[in-house]
């Protein structure tokens, strides 16, 4: 099973428990390794809700258990050839029920809008920077209003950080190594902290805010204007 179909697979799979949601956002992280990602971010439209559904099993993982299962097919607990091996890997996948493959979760709704804000800031765009060999493709696909597209490989340039700063949020819930690969960027893990102080400073109370700090003004003495002052001095000098 290629990248496309597993992530195909696993949209229909979550489309397919949550059919009454609305999908907000895609995120397909293909691994060069096979330790691919899915994931997706809904809205639920009765309370406004959101949950994050995502793989919990890498494309490779994945196409082994398909292999194991295809093995047990055609073979007795005692290990004995008792048939033939599926001829296909399509008849394998037509059996499989991917909705074991993946979790959804309650996500926080301030980060839930601070990524709307994003998404409709950027909205009617694709923002794709070219494939390179050699490293791992990250594709973020927004549904909200116009719809944007970011898609980037390795290392995100800053067209494409705030889709690396959505990730890094999402990729909470992913496993260590697909985890650790979606927040290995610290300009994206700088730029989601900084969002996360907007959203703190957004619900302090107005009264317990900082005070912003007046602008420094250096004392400037005004020059002596009294003429008997000024004789005076002129005398003092003189002497």
């Amino acid at each position: 099973m290629d990248a496309t179909r597993y992530f195909e697979e696993m949209h229909r799979a979550m489309a397919a428990q949550k059919t009454a949601s609305q999908l907000v956002l895609t995120a397909c992280y293909q691994d060069t390794a096979g330790s691919d990602a899915y994931l997706e971010l809904r809205r639920s439209p009765a309370d406004g809700s959101f949950r994050i559904l995502y793989s919990t099993m890498g494309r490779s993982d994945l196409n082994f258990q398909l292999f194991r299962k295809g093995w047990q097919l055609c073979h007795n607990a005692a290990g004995e050839l008792t048939g033939r091996f599926p001829s296909s890997a399509e008849g394998l996948i037509a059996q499989t029920d991917f909705r074991a493959f993946y979790r959804d979760e309650s996500f926080d709704p301030d980060k839930a809008a601070h990524i709307l804000d994003t998404l409709r800031r950027y909205a009617g765009q694709d923002i794709s920077a070219p494939a390179q060999q050699g490293g791992s493709r990250v594709t973020v696909t927004s549904y909200i209003q116009g719809g944007t597209r970011w898609a980037y490989t390795g290392t995100p340039d800053s067209a494409c950080l705030p889709a690396a700063a959505i990730l890094y949020w999402l990729a909470d819930q992913l496993a260590g190594r697909e985890r650790r690969a979606l927040q290995a960027c610290p300009q994206a893990a700088r730029l989601a902290a900084q969002w996360e102080t907007e959203i703190a400073f957004a619900k302090t109370p107005v009264l317990l805010r900082p005070a912003p700090r007046r602008p420094y003004t250096p004392y400037e003495r005004t020059p002596m204007r009294n003429k008997s002052w000024q004789s005076i001095l002129t005398v003092m000098r003189t002497m």
